[in-house]
């Protein structure tokens, strides 16, 4: 029997060691930290859809249907290439409006031009008084100014068309056989040539969201102004981000951000802000949004062979935020609802449990805004 009670005193005492020997090591595990401050870094992610990095848009400077197309939308093109055929009876009567706008025009500045001279010429040997002259010059000047707007607008007429070896600034009223070949150069007049502006890649106009509009073909009706295609920057391109209230005054133009797409998931390119809105619109469940424009200058060729226009993209933006009091997310206990920190009395050295406010919590860290400052000592449990 004392055999047994002395068995059952052993294995009382081994637990009691057991117990004292673990709430030890528990407590040894804990740390003590010094406070101290330190820029916070915030990750913000936005998606978007890649756009040209600029573009020229191609509209039609008149009604009339497609006749033909010289490329695909997507292809890349050079500048001066035709892209478009549009046959337009209206442009054929504008151009002859023009042309002969041009004309009468051309001479009435020669016939003002004559009396001109010919009142300097009276003038000088006192046939006529300085009023009689000052009136001949007026009539000059306006004639040189409407001959200089109709040679303006029919310039732009015939920059649309594909005649050569016609030199119509030279035509003057008495040519009537040249003016009326002119008039009828039918086949040249009802058809226009658009070109490419530049070289790029020929696009649909792209709206936010990604969706384009509906891509024209031969046979389709036009209006005048429509836009026809963009001809879109290859060698970079730009994002559309929606921001939302809360994060927009942190977004500043020139900040880096770091790009990435599930199309090319072997790039990570950089870029920067490019501009922000300060105008917001809300969106379909009412809420405000803010638009800034991310930029990617330059892409090598083989990702230029990669990632295409159109294409989704994600954006991260880092912002880093000055110096606070930070202390370790581990050091921070929550008892109903408020939250607690062991903080080492500096004249007992006991460690006591005192309220603070949190704020921006990271991985590993959060900002503490009251009753911590750099220096005080802290418990930071394992």
């Amino acid at each position: 029997m004392k055999n047994k009670i002395a068995v059952v005193i052993a294995i009382a005492c081994t637990c009691l060691w057991a117990c004292h020997g673990s709430e030890k090591k528990s407590n040894d595990s804990s740390r003590i930290m010094t406070v101290t401050s330190q820029p916070t870094t915030t990750t913000l992610f936005y998606s978007g859809i890649i756009q040209p990095l600029k573009s020229i848009v191609i509209t039609t400077p008149a009604e009339g249907v497609v006749e033909d197309m010289k490329f695909n939308y997507g292809d890349h093109v050079q500048a001066g290439q035709l892209l478009f055929t549009i046959n337009s009876e209206k442009f054929q009567t504008d151009y002859k409006s023009g042309l002969m706008e041009y004309i009468k025009s051309k001479n009435e500045f020669d016939t003002n031009n004559t009396q001109l001279k010919e009142g300097q010429f009276l003038r000088k040997n006192e046939l006529i008084s300085d009023d009689d002259l000052k009136m001949r010059q007026t009539n000059f000047y306006n004639a040189q100014l409407t001959m200089l707007q109709a040679k303006e607008v029919l310039s732009r007429l015939l920059k649309q068309l594909n005649i050569k070896n016609f030199n119509f600034f030279e035509l003057s009223i008495s040519d009537i056989d040249k003016i009326t070949a002119a008039l009828h150069l039918q086949a040249d007049t009802q058809k226009l040539q658009i070109v490419s502006p530049s070289a790029g890649m020929a696009l649909l106009p792209t709206k936010v969201d990604g969706s384009s509009d509906k891509k024209l073909g031969k046979g389709d009706q036009i209006k005048q102004g429509d836009v026809l295609a963009l001809v879109g920057d290859e060698h970079g391109f730009s994002i559309r981000i929606n921001v939302n209230e809360f994060d927009i005054n942190q977004l500043k133009v020139g900040q880096r951000v770091s790009v990435t797409g599930s199309a090319f998931p072997d790039f990570v390119l950089i870029g920067t802000i490019a501009g922000v809105d300060h105008q917001a619109q809300l969106n379909q469940n009412g809420i405000p949004n803010f638009s800034a424009q991310v930029n990617v200058p330059t892409l090598t060729l083989k990702e230029q062979a990669v990632i295409h226009i159109g294409m989704s993209a994600k954006v991260e933006v880092n912002v880093e935020e000055p110096a606070q009091v930070t202390a370790p997310l581990s050091s921070v206990a929550e008892k109903k609802g408020v939250a607690y920190i062991k903080i080492q009395d500096p004249k007992t050295k006991k460690f006591n449990e005192i309220a603070v406010k949190t704020g921006k919590t990271t991985s590993d860290s959060v900002v503490i805004l009251n009753n911590l400052k750099i220096g005080d000592k802290i418990v930071v449990p394992a």
